[in-house]
Parts: structure tokens; sequence; C-alpha cells
């Protein structure tokens, strides 16, 4: 064999060896019915979330992101497993995770156009903000709190009219 036939067949099977680790080495990051990001269960679909946060009378977070996009990347390493992000939108959200790549009625829906988008919405589907981009966790954690405040507030407030409904 001589050595130009036998250096293209070491780079093909170089090449062909890495797709194969690189494809075996991505993680599994969808069932039918949720999404597993940075140890956090999604909802694949706005349906099944809106439905939760009405049941379980809690805000709902619809993230919108894309595998290619290297601010998603970002947020799922380094936001999203933070201890007390995690742990805010585990206990006071219905998580929702909108790949743009496969469901991009869903972007089109709600006027997204790029990754990272986070829109934050009521059990009642009304808008309480949205935030086209990255956020560091500085920044993500407050609005998160201030939601959960907000969110506790109103929940209080319709507790206390349905107590002076009943005469309870």
């Amino acid at each position: 064999m001589r050595p130009k036939k036998a250096i293209t067949i070491s780079i093909m099977v170089i090449v062909l060896l890495f797709v194969y680790y690189s494809i075996g080495a991505a993680p599994i990051i969808s069932d039918e019915n949720y999404t597993y990001i940075s140890g956090l269960t999604w909802h694949n679909t706005y349906e099944a979330g809106i439905q939760d946060a009405r049941e379980e009378n809690k805000p709902l977070l619809v993230y919108f992101w894309a595998i290619w996009c290297q601010y998603c990347r970002k947020l799922h390493e380094e936001v999203y497993p933070d201890e007390e992000v995690s742990k805010i939108l585990e206990e006071d959200f219905v998580l929702v995770a909108i790949d743009l790549d496969t469901n991009n009625r869903a972007a089109q829906r709600f006027g997204v156009q790029y990754p990272p988008h986070l829109l934050f919405l009521t059990p009642e589907e009304e808008t309480i903000t949205r935030i086209p981009g990255y956020l560091p966790k500085e920044e993500l954690l407050p609005i998160l709190e201030n939601i959960k405040e907000q969110t506790a507030t109103i929940q209080s407030q319709d507790d206390r009219t349905t107590t002076e409904d009943t005469g309870r």
C-alpha cells in the first residue's frame, strides 16, 4: 500500500471514530413529555406546562433554546445548576423548555426569534416579563425572587378574598 493511500485511510478512520464517539457522548435530554436540562425537569410543550401552572397556581417559565446556542449552553452549565437558582425554579415555577429547532410554531406564537429567551407568565397566561438573551446567575436570581414574591402576594390576596366571600 502506498503511503498516500495509508494516510487517507487513517484520516478517514479517525474522522469516523470522532463522529461515532461524539454522537455517543451526547446526553439524551428529552423524552416524550419532558426535557432534562441541568438536573431540572421541563415540560416539552406549552400546553402541558400551562395546565400544570393552573393546577399548581404557579408562574410559568417558558425557556426557548437550541442545541447550537452557546449562551443556552452557558445557562445549562453555569446558571440553572446553581443551588439557589435550581431550588427556586424547582419549587416555585412550572418549567417549559421549547427547542426552537423542533418547535418553531411555539416560538412564532410568542414572537421569539432567537435563543435563549425566557418568558415568564401567570397561570392565567398574562406576561410577567420576558428576557431575550443570556443573564448570569447574579442578574437572574433577583428576577426569580421578585416573581416568586409577587406570586405569593397575589395568592395571599386571593386567599383573603375567598375567605371574605365564604365568611370563613
